[in-house]
């Protein structure tokens, strides 16, 4: 099937390197043919791949590098996609933070070209419908049922009150394993992007709080001290999008084989309680919620 499909298209005789895996059923390989590289795309759901064709066409009519796709197999859930490199925001901090820095200011700068309107069809969860979103934790912690009724109410209300406006297109997975640095290209196209099938319509500055909250990876505080301008807003955003990446992380390190999300638990509930001192009616139970998820660390 896959060895058709490369054949059908001029790839048959690419060499084949694997890459690295994300959080999903996704699969990805390198091809390489002398000068010329590809990637495949492997993705079971076949939703998953159309929303990547229509948010892609999306993006690069906004001037930004999203993969090309250079071929299709639908009926097997196949995409030959253009190879942006392996230049990575997360092997710049690892190598370069100058140039990371640089990075992350341009990826700052290219988020608010997301605020133009978005591709029909999109879900649009209001504040009750985002916090709704972080229900995973509660479903995996034994015995939350009053924890969820403290929490859900005010993070709703702080998304009300701090996150208001129009929403806009969100990529919601803007970190930096999927953030490709470009610098041959011009303005907001030096960043590439991947991973953007989940898009959905969210407050604006989802993106920067994904993009600067990040549990993966500390970065220095300078850098949030200079491109965030709305404390409350960021808090609750980035609140709202680790709540639900706790239980996310959690699923996969005990159910799904994947222990190592497990040394990203301590810096999400960090970043968590940082959040919730700007929001004073979550404080006490969201340090309640860490102190009984603590636990979920442990080896």
């Amino acid at each position: 099937m896959i060895d058709a499909f490369l054949e059908r298209h001029g790839w048959g005789d690419a060499a084949r390197a694997p890459l690295a895996g994300d959080a999903s059923t996704r699969r990805y390989t390198r091809l390489q043919e002398g000068d010329r590289k590809a990637i495949l795309m492997e993705d079971p759901d076949l939703a998953n791949l159309a929303r990547f064709q229509k948010i892609g066409a999306h993006l690069r009519d906004l001037g930004l590098s999203a993969a090309q796709s250079l071929a299709a197999d639908y009926e097997h859930a196949l995409l030959l996609l253009e190879d942006l490199g392996d230049q990575t925001l997360s092997r710049l901090l690892a190598e370069d933070i100058g140039i990371a820095e640089t990075a992350y200011h341009a990826t700052a700068d290219m988020l608010p070209l997301l605020a133009n309107p978005p591709p029909n069809g999109l879900d649009a969860p209001d504040a009750d419908g985002m916090a709704a979103m972080t229900g995973l934790t509660f479903d995996l912690l034994p015995d939350s049922d009053a924890l969820r009724q403290k929490i859900m109410p005010a993070l709703a209300d702080a998304l009300a009150r701090h996150a208001a406006g129009p929403p806009v297109l969100s990529l919601r997975d803007v970190h930096a394993d999927n953030l490709i640095w470009l610098p041959e290209r011009d303005g907001s196209a030096r960043i590439g992007l991947l991973d953007y099938q989940d898009a959905m319509l969210l407050p604006d500055g989802y993106d920067l709080a994904s993009l600067l909250d990040d549990p993966r990876r500390d970065l220095p505080e300078t850098w949030k001290a200079a491109l965030v301008t709305d404390r409350p807003r960021f808090a609750t955003l980035s609140l709202q999008r680790n709540l639900r990446i706790l239980g996310i992380f959690h699923r996969l390190a005990t159910q799904y084989g994947k222990p190592h999300y497990r040394t990203f638990l301590p810096r999400t509930a960090t970043l968590m309680e940082r959040a919730a001192q700007d929001l004073p009616a979550l404080r006490v139970p969201v340090a309640e919620l860490l102190e009984r998820t603590a636990h979920w660390a442990a080896p």
